[in-house]
């Protein structure tokens, strides 16, 4: 049969009841003639055609599609039956849309961050080749150039290997200099990409060699905002580090794959002959017919070869392949997948309430469903009706949910992008992927949270429903077990979701309740970035600092000047390995450790950090005085407990041949340097006028005597006086610095206590429900109750019991489910204390109190319950 004479079944309708009303016409014609009379002749017309009606159905159904006429004319049974329920349809699309909503709006998000292809041709081959360091425990991590070497020339699995790394540049255009991100990388990267520069060219072999590698390539971005798009830009010479470029291409836009800020220009990498300096990321193309997994074993072997040839530099050393979307996503994919987990979890909440809502419903039409089978509808038809109402209240729900998606996935994205940086994350949008998966999971749901009521209202006893006396009926025991257990069930995953709130709130509260261990107020933040000729010169390095100190100290409204190389609660820590003269090496073969960081005279003052003992740094201490240094309480007690520190002495070993002593001078109070999550540890402080790293930074922090911001122009201007060829990086209040620390563990904080919420509203209005309708069908049983003596207190009694008990269950269920998947916040703040027995008793208590007052409402219904008015209707 054609689809066209499928959808003209009713004129083929037609044209055969014209046709069959003719044939008996002429055969009642015929047998008039034969001597009949009228009323016989057509009565045996009649008789010799057969039933018209079942004729004219036959037909009918000759030109139908069997499965799609039933399926719209389910449609159209439960749109009918949707329309006089109003309430009850508005109540479940409402409850789907919020859960359907909310997986549409994660899912937008890790659909453009992971899933979406990336912008280059044949991108699915597209890899990054992490380090990694079983020793460590990491999986991704940087390598160095020689092993880079070694897996390019080893490897057959891909098309090619590129380098690269990223780092902040000194660019100077006329008397200002500033900091932009770049990328250094080896001349295969963009023929890997596939990409063709928009103008000029690439990077040639020889370009990466010192001394040859003064050459740039531009970004998009860069040429239009710094050079106006000129078209004559090819051959130009820039200034970056205080160097020389000459300009040899522009790249295209688009062009991106680091997680950090968008690279502003391009730069030859330089070889670092040193395995031991891991700097590196490796990216690369998967030859054609080789899979990722293909390539993991091969790099496998090379890594293991490696660390046989090189065990100095390559123990525990091996490769990760992974995807570059995924990689490209960062510390950020974790964070998705958890939060995609905690959605799912809310639709599962609201499939549970709309189920039982549905198992209600279906109790009161359990006369029409008798009705349905008595005239011969079979238990497949029942069952299949129910579900086409609850996809179609699922389909309704994605519709809304999608327009509510769209919403919160703006605000999502406004949220994250202000406090960490998320590749791709800005092209979220709603295209057909996002509209594929909300029809999928309409679809899905609508036969989940459809299935049970239909399997329990399918098979109607006809003798119970079709008696009048069915209206007082309470339902089936089995579907009464459906509801508690579905009650039990949303309980008990609000529960896991309450409880990972209350995790995450708590561990919040307790880093906003910890002290950093200095005054942020009235403190000002101010990085530089030093090109390299005055990183390797430390006169010009010591000169421009203690020049730059002095005029911020002399502008109007600056109290003290100091400077220190990793800010607290910047993000910025380093390690020490040292000995103790006359101890012995807690393990054989190695060092103590501790954190250290290098500062000015001043600093602990400027910064409000109180000296314990001791004294702090002074002018008087340089590179020709003895070398001294501070330590906080927590390495006084690491190393030195119960002695006084004032005096003792660490060595470290600059190089392999030497050993320099240094003495300690004083000791602070501890400061929270990562996070105000985490102990403060022991930690040393070192003079930078002293010999030590050559650092390429410090940060200078300025105590006002008012606002700080207020001073960012005066300050910038001394900075400028002081070398106008020295960027500022960055500059900041440390209230802002302490207020960005807290802000990833607060975004985390508050948008899992938001869907936990909405977890708890759900179970909450499901329990409610349940405890209700239970109540309404159970009056004639109370009205018996109370007119044989039970008080209002036993009515009340016996309504909370069963809410409760519920409430009960799915709590301790919740708690067992919240105990094995605590453990997943600590990928989102690392310093929350899973399985806290406090907060999860504290969450369960909520939970149950919430229950105790849904089930409370219609107890007092049940209360004030009449007996002769509850029998009468009997």
């Amino acid at each position: 049969m054609s689809w066209l004479r499928f959808f003209r079944r009713n004129r083929w309708d037609n044209e055969r009841a014209r046709e069959l009303d003719a044939y008996l016409e002429s055969e009642t014609t015929e047998n008039i003639a034969r001597g009949m009379s009228p009323n016989d002749a057509r009565d045996a017309a009649r008789r010799k055609l057969g039933n018209v009606t079942q004729i004219r159905e036959e037909i009918y159904h000759m030109n139908s599609i069997g499965f799609f006429e039933t399926l719209w004319q389910d449609v159209r049974f439960a749109l009918r039956m949707l329309r006089k329920s109003p309430g009850f349809t508005a109540v479940a699309v409402l409850t789907l849309a919020l859960g359907i909503g909310a997986n549409t709006a994660i899912f937008s998000i890790v659909n453009a961050v992971l899933l979406r292809p990336l912008p280059y041709p044949d991108s699915a081959k597209l890899v990054m080749v992490w380090a990694t360091d079983q020793r460590r425990g990491v999986t991704e991590d940087v390598t160095s150039f020689p092993d880079f070497e070694d897996w390019k020339t080893q490897s057959k699995s891909f098309d090619g290997l590129a380098a690269f790394t990223t780092r902040g540049v000194t660019f100077s255009a006329e008397d200002e200099a500033e900091v932009l991100p770049s990328m250094q990388v080896t001349p295969e990267f963009y023929g890997i990409l596939r990409v063709t520069p928009a103008m000029g060219r690439g990077f040639l072999p020889g370009e990466q060699e010192l001394g040859a590698s003064h050459v740039a390539v531009l970004s998009d971005g860069m040429w239009k905002d710094r050079f106006a798009a000129r078209p004559d830009i090819l051959g130009r010479t820039v200034r970056v580090n205080e160097s020389d470029y000459t300009i040899v291409g522009v790249m295209p836009p688009g062009l991106k794959i680091s997680p950090d800020k968008q690279e502003m220009i391009y730069l030859p990498l330089v070889r670092d002959p040193n395995r031991g300096h891991g700097f590196l990321r490796v990216l690369g193309r998967l030859s054609p017919h080789v899979s990722a997994s293909q390539a993991q074993a091969e790099m496998d072997v090379i890594t293991r070869r490696l660390e046989a040839q090189y065990p100095k530099f390559d123990k525990g050393v091996g490769a990760n392949v992974m995807p570059l979307a995924k990689a490209m996503a960062g510390d950020a994919r974790v964070g998705l997948m958890v939060f995609l987990g905690v959605v799912t979890l809310v639709l599962l909440i609201a499939c549970a309430n709309v189920a039982n809502l549905m198992l209600a419903r279906s109790v009161s039409r359990q006369k029409e469903l008798a009705v349905r089978v008595a005239l011969g509808a079979g238990r497949r038809r029942i069952i299949h009706q129910l579900l086409t109402e609850s996809t179609i209240l699922s389909l309704a729900g994605g519709a809304l949910g999608l327009l509510l998606a769209a919403a919160l996935a703006r605000v999502l994205v406004v949220m994250i992008t202000k406090t960490f940086p998320v590749s791709r994350i800005a092209e979220t949008s709603t295209d057909a992927w996002v509209l594929i998966f909300t029809l999928a999971v309409s679809l899905v749901v609508g036969i989940i949270f459809g299935l049970a009521p239909a399997l329990s209202a399918a098979s109607p006893d006809l003798n119970d429903s079709l008696r009048e006396a069915s209206r007082s009926a309470t339902g089936t025991v089995r579907g009464r077990r459906i509801r508690s257990v579905l009650v039990i069930a949303e309980t008990s995953l609000a529960l896991v979701l309450l409880a990972g709130a209350g995790l995450l709130l708590k561990s919040l509260l307790v880093m906003r309740g910890n002290a950093p261990g200095f005054y942020t107020h009235n403190l000002l933040a101010v990085e530089f970035r030093l090109p390299r000729t005055k990183i390797a010169n430390p006169a010009d390095r010591f000169r421009f600092f203690q020049n730059v100190v002095a005029r911020t100290e002399a502008v109007p409204g600056v109290r003290a000047a100091a400077l220190v190389a990793d800010l607290p609660l910047a993000g910025g820590s380093d390690s020490l390995g040292f000995q103790i003269p006359g101890r012995a090496a807690p393990q054989p073969g190695k060092n103590f450790s501790a954190s250290f960081n290098i500062v000015s005279a001043d600093y602990f003052n400027t910064m409000g950090i109180p000296l314990v003992k001791g004294r702090e740094f002074n002018e008087n201490d340089s590179a020709n005085t003895p070398l001294v240094i501070i330590i906080n309480e927590a390495a006084a007690n690491r190393f030195w407990p119960g002695e006084d520190p004032i005096g003792k002495q660490i060595t470290v070993q600059p190089t392999s041949n030497s050993t320099v002593a240094l003495t300690v001078v004083g000791v602070t109070r501890d400061v929270r340097q990562s996070s105000l999550g985490d102990a403060s540890s022991p930690e040393f402080f070192l003079h930078y006028m002293q010999p030590g790293p050559s650092w390429g930074w410090l940060v200078l922090v300025v105590r006002t005597a008012d606002d700080p911001a207020a001073l960012t122009g005066a300050i910038k201007n001394a900075a400028a006086l002081a070398d106008h060829e020295v960027p500022i990086a960055q500059i900041s209040t440390m209230d802002d610095v302490l207020a960005h620390s807290m802000a990833q563990p607060g975004l985390f904080t508050m948008l899992l206590g938001v869907f936990a919420s909405l977890a708890l509203a759900l179970a909450a209005v499901g329990l409610y429900g349940v405890v209700s309708y239970t109540v309404t069908q159970r009056m004639h049983e109370m009205g018996i109750r109370v007119a044989l003596g039970a008080g209002r207190g036993d009515i009340v009694r016996l309504v909370l019991r069963q809410g409760v008990s519920l409430a009960l269950a799915g709590t301790a269920i919740g708690l067992a489910g919240a105990i094995a998947v605590s453990r997943l916040l600590t990928h989102l703040v690392p310093s929350v204390q899973p399985n806290d027995p406090l907060t999860l008793a504290a969450v369960a208590g909520l939970l149950l109190g919430v229950a105790l007052v849904a089930s409370l409402l219609p107890a007092r219904r049940a209360m004030r319950v009449d007996p002769i008015v509850a029998l009468r209707y009997e």
